[in-house]
């Protein structure tokens, strides 16, 4: 099969955007350790230097943290409904309908602290932060490009999550806020393995283009994570055709694998067009 390629200066840019716009960098999330999958986290073990969580309040960085996630998982949201629409791509619509449910998660944690919300959650690509404004409108700009650049887009999407999450997680002492975050991580993982599928399956070999590559492989090579409570498990309880417990996209008659929380559902054998519904 010949290996197809994506425009190298469209992800250049984008990846360069994330990296001065969030400040991540591949060296900065190394892979876990064994104990790393450990998702009931206490404050205890999260505690971080110069972080003090109280029953009434956060610290600066961590009520900053809830509220650049809050727009994060909104970006995140808005750039795959609006590839969703342009491509026709079902993988889309389901993880998009995942980030709902972090931004939902996120905001639950904003209305248990007092913060004020950003308030533009239902302003499809509009931003309180003008810097998550930008790099929307350049991931928009990429996945216009083909249906392969528009996987890349969200591949790439997941890994900034990932990396910021773990970031904001290690700066957290909270129990609820790190829970929070852990089913986030998880559900971002799962997205990522469903967008790296769909590149695979449309012969596309992908790197990591923001994590560290060994955490990337890690995660991109294992199974799909199962969730264990709040909006991780409503997300796993999805299937193939409203969620992406199963991604339920084919890729050139290809194979979709299961895209999230849970596994089955989506697996089976593209059907319909070239990129189309399996289910």
């Amino acid at each position: 099969m010949t290996v197809k390629s994506i425009s190298a200066s469209a992800v250049f840019l984008v990846v360069a955007a994330i990296v001065a716009v969030i400040g991540v960098t591949a060296a900065g999330v190394a892979a876990p350790s064994d104990g790393g999958a450990d998702a009931n986290l206490t404050a205890e073990s999260n505690e971080a230097p110069g972080v003090t969580a109280t029953d009434t309040g956060l610290s600066d960085a961590e009520a900053e943290g809830i509220l650049f996630m809050r727009e994060e998982e909104k970006l995140a949201r808005d750039v795959y409904l609006g590839l969703g629409d342009l491509w026709d791509l079902r993988i889309f619509d389901n993880i998009a309908a995942s980030e709902q449910r972090h931004m939902d998660a996120i905001l639950g944690l904003i209305e248990t602290y007092g913060l004020e919300d950003p308030q533009t959650a239902e302003m499809i690509g509009v931003f309180a932060n003008d810097e998550l404004q930008t790099l929307y409108d350049g991931l928009m700009t990429m996945g216009a490009e083909s249906v392969e650049a528009a996987l890349e887009v969200g591949a790439t999407v997941e890994e900034v999550d990932i990396a910021d999450l773990e970031e904001y997680l290690a700066g957290t002492a909270a129990a609820d806020i790190a829970t929070v975050y852990e089913n986030l991580l998880r559900g971002s993982r799962n997205h990522l393995r469903a967008f790296v599928s769909q590149l695979e399956a449309a012969g596309i070999d992908r790197e990591a283009a923001v994590l560290d590559p060994a955490l990337y492989e890690s995660i991109v090579s294992s199974d799909t994570e199962r969730g264990n409570g709040g909006s991780a498990q409503h997300d796993g309880n999805a299937a193939s055709g409203s969620g992406e417990h199963g991604d339920g996209t084919g890729v050139q008659r290809g194979r979709g694998h299961g895209g999230g929380q849970g596994h089955g559902g989506g697996g089976g054998q593209g059907g319909g067009r070239s990129l189309g519904s399996t289910g």
